[in-house]
C-alpha cells in the first residue's frame, strides 16, 4: 500500500521534549504509528493527543472493556448526543489512559452509530428510489453490497474473522454458519475488531482515530491485517496508532514514525517525551526494528544466547541505562551495529557492539573499535565473573555467612585451580587455542592485496608466519608456576578446562552456576564492584558512560 504525498492536512500534534515544542502534521491517510517499549510514555502520549484534539478526535484508550452490558443496545438518540457532549471532557482527562471512566458507553456509541448509519443508508436508498422510480440509481447502489454493515462484515473478513453481522428484528446480531445470536456474544476479539470497524466505518469525514495498542484482545495475525484495512477503509480520515506491532509501520508504507524513548514527570502527568521522529520507517531493515523500537538512546549488541549466556545478565547489571541485546554469533553483532550506524540519519540511537577478545591482534582491535565494536580486553565474559575482584567480593559475603575466613577460600580455590591446569594436556589446550587465533590474524595480514596480485608475475602464493605456541606455552607455564590464577583467566579460554568449576568449589558454592548467580546478584547490589568491573572493559565502558 503507497498512501498519497499530497494528502490532505488535518490537524497538528504537538510533543513537548526536554529541549523544545515539536509540531506534527496529521494527514489523511497518512497513519502516525507511536512505538516504544513498555513505560517510556505512549500512552500518555496520546491520552495528551487527546485533549488537543478535542471535538476532531475519537479516542480509543487501552482502558477500554471489550464488552457490552447486555445483550441489546440501550442507547437512544438523546443519550448519544449527551454522552458525546461528556466524551469530549472524559477524554482530555489523564485518568482515560488507565481507567475506564466511561465504562462500556464508547463501545454502545459504536453499535448505535453503525446502527444509524446503516438505517440512514437504506432510508436515503428508498427515498431516492421512490422519487426516481425504477430507473434510480439508488437500486444498484444497494445491490452493491457497499451499505455501512456491509463494508463492517468486509473488514472483518479481511481480518480473517469467520463471523458476519446482520440486522434482525431491529437489533444488530451476530452470524457464524447456521446460528444468530448477539453480537455481545461475540468472542472477546470479535467484540473488539467490530467496535474498531464501527467507529471507522460511521464516522464523519475528516475524523481522527487515535487507538491505542488495537493489539489488545486481538490476536498479532488478526491485528496487523484489521488495522491495515481500516486504514484502507478511511483515506479521508487521520490515523494515530499506539502498538507493539513492528510489522504495521512495515506493512503500512509511507506512514510516519514516533519512537518513544522516555518521559518524564512532573507531579502525576508526564512533562516531556524523549522521541524521535522517523519519516521513512522503510529505510530501517525489519531484522533491526525489534531492537530499535525496545532500545534506549544507546544499544550494545553482545554475543551471547538469551538463555544460558552470562552476557545479557551481567552488562544489563553493569549498564543500567544502555539497552543490551544479545546475538548468536561475532558477525552477528558485526551485521547488527553496522545495520543501525548505516541508517543512523532515521533516528537518535547509538549502536555500539562488544565481541570476544579471543586472543585478536592490537590492529584488529584497533580497526573493530574504529566502527563501533569493542573486543574485550579480557579473553571473555567469564574473565569478568571470575575475576579476582568478583572473587574477593563473593569470598567476604561467604565469610560472613559460614564463618570462615575470606582469604582462606580465595586461597582454597587458587590452589584448587592451579592444580586443574597442571592435569595432562590442560595447559597446552589453552597455548594452543590462544596461539590458534593469533596464527589466523597473521594469515590475514599476510593476504596480497589486490594490487599485489595484479603485479605479481608468478602463481605460487608464499605466506611465511612464526608459530606462536612455543612462546605462548611459555608463558602460560610461568603464569602456572607463579600461581597468576587472575591473569590466566584474563588471557585464556578457561572455561573449556576445570579452572571454573574449582574456584567454584573452594569458594564454597555446589557448582558453577550458584557460584555465577551470587555474583550476578552482588554485581546488582555493589556499586564499587560495578565500577571496578567496568574499568576492565577498556575503551567501551567510556564510550557507554
Amino acid at each position: 500500500m503507497k498512501l498519497e504525498e499530497k494528502a490532505k492536512k488535518l490537524a497538528e500534534i504537538e510533543i513537548q521534549t526536554q529541549s523544545e515544542l515539536l509540531k506534527i502534521d496529521l494527514k489523511a491517510g497518512t497513519p502516525i504509528f507511536i512505538l516504544g517499549r513498555n513505560g517510556t510514555g505512549k500512552s500518555a502520549l496520546v491520552n495528551r493527543i487527546s485533549a488537543q484534539l478535542s471535538g476532531k478526535a475519537v479516542y480509543m484508550p487501552g482502558s477500554r472493556p471489550s464488552y457490552f452490558d447486555g445483550e441489546s443496545l440501550s442507547m437512544t438518540p438523546a443519550s448519544r448526543r449527551s454522552f458525546t457532549n461528556d466524551l469530549m471532557h472524559y477524554d482530555s482527562l489523564p485518568e482515560a489512559r488507565w481507567k475506564s471512566v466511561t465504562g462500556t458507553s464508547r463501545n454502545e456509541k459504536a453499535i448505535h452509530d453503525l446502527l444509524a448509519a446503516e438505517s440512514q443508508y437504506k432510508i436515503d436508498a428508498a427515498n431516492q428510489i421512490k422519487s426516481e422510480g425504477s430507473s434510480s440509481s439508488a437500486i444498484a447502489r444497494l445491490q452493491a453490497n457497499n451499505s455501512p454493515l456491509d463494508i463492517v462484515n468486509s473488514l472483518l473478513a479481511q481480518a480473517n474473522l469467520p463471523v458476519r453481522l446482520e440486522v434482525s428484528d431491529a437489533e444488530l446480531k451476530a452470524k457464524q454458519a447456521n446460528s444468530l445470536y448477539s453480537y455481545a456474544r461475540m468472542s472477546d476479539g470479535e467484540r473488539s475488531a467490530l467496535v474498531f470497524a464501527a467507529e471507522v466505518v460511521a464516522a464523519e469525514p475528516g475524523i481522527i482515530f487515535l487507538i491505542d495498542e488495537p493489539e489488545l484482545h486481538l490476536h498479532p495475525s488478526i491485528v496487523v491485517s484489521l488495522v491495515k484495512a481500516l486504514i484502507l477503509a478511511r483515506p479521508d480520515c487521520g490515523f494515530v496508532i499506539c502498538t507493539h506491532q513492528l510489522e504495521l509501520p512495515s506493512d503500512i508504507q509511507g506512514g510516519k514514525l514516533i519512537l518513544v524513548r522516555g518521559s518524564s514527570w512532573n507531579g502525576n502527568e508526564i512533562a516531556a517525551w524523549d522521541v524521535d521522529i522517523i519519516d521513512d520507517p522503510e529505510q530501517i531493515p525489519e531484522w533491526l526494528w525489534v531492537d530499535l523500537v525496545g532500545s534506549r538512546r544507546k544499544i550494545l549488541f553482545i554475543e551471547g544466547n538469551n538463555r544460558t549466556s552470562l552476557d545479557q545478565p551481567l552488562y544489563s547489571l553493569l549498564f543500567e541505562k544502555i539497552s543490551v541485546r544479545p546475538r548468536e554469533s561475532c558477525k552477528e553483532v558485526i551485521k547488527a551495529v553496522e545495520g543501525l550506524r548505516a541508517v543512523e540519519k532515521t533516528h537518535r540511537a547509538e549502536a555500539f557492539g562488544l565481541i570476544d577478545h579471543d586472543g585478536m591482534l592490537d590492529e584488529h582491535i584497533r580497526k573493530f573499535e574504529s566502527n563501533g565494536i569493542y573486543p574485550l580486553p579480557i579473553f571473555s565474559v567469564e574473565s569478568l565473573i571470575y575475576s579476582e575482584e568478583a572473587q574477593e567480593a563473593i569470598a567476604i559475603q561467604q565469610a560472613e555467612t559460614l564463618g570462615i575466613p575470606y582469604h582462606e577460600m580465595l586461597e582454597a580455590a587458587k590452589t584448587a585451580a592451579i592444580s586443574s591446569l597442571n592435569l595432562h594436556g590442560a595447559k597446552e589446550h589453552l597455548a594452543s587455542r590462544l596461539a590458534e587465533r593469533q596464527m589466523r590474524d597473521q594469515l590475514l595480514s599476510a593476504i596480497p592485496t589486490r594490487q599485489q596480485l595484479i603485479e605479481q608475475t608468478t602463481n605460487d602464493l608464499n605466506v611465511t608466519i612464526n608459530s606462536p605456541y612455543p612462546s605462548e606455552l611459555a608463558h602460560l607455564t610461568g603464569l602456572i608456576a607463579r600461581c597468576s590464577l587472575h591473569e590466566i583467566i584474563s588471557r585464556y579460554p578457561v572455561r573449556e578446562t576445570g579452572v571454573l568449576n574449582a574456584v567454584a568449589k573452594g569458594l564454597r558454592f555446589n557448582s558453577r552456576d550458584d557460584y555465577e548467580r551470587a555474583v550476578l546478584r552482588r554485581v546488582g547490589s555493589d556499586s564499587r564492584l560495578r565500577d571496578r568491573l567496568k574499568q576492565k572493559l577498556g575503551n567501551l565502558a567510556a564510550q557507554l558512560e
